[in-house]
């Protein structure tokens, strides 16, 4: 624990949080910028859209934790 602040965990925590869920946001929003690209070679694409499904994914469960 903190010394004479119990609630600084707990806000370190909601910032690094907030962190995390910006932090896909801005995963998914460039994978989506690249992805609208003309003539992207098929296996980026692929890469591309693994990449945005996984931060889509990721950003899901941060949310349910953030609600919780």
């Amino acid at each position: 624990m903190w010394p004479g602040n119990d609630n600084v965990p707990d806000a370190r925590q909601n910032e690094t949080l907030t962190f995390l869920i910006k932090s896909q946001r801005r995963v998914i929003a460039h994978c989506e910028k690249l992805l609208a690209a003309d003539g992207l070679p098929a296996d980026d694409r692929k890469r591309l859209l693994r990449l945005r499904n996984a931060a889509e994914a990721a950003l899901a469960g941060l949310t349910l934790t953030e609600a919780a």
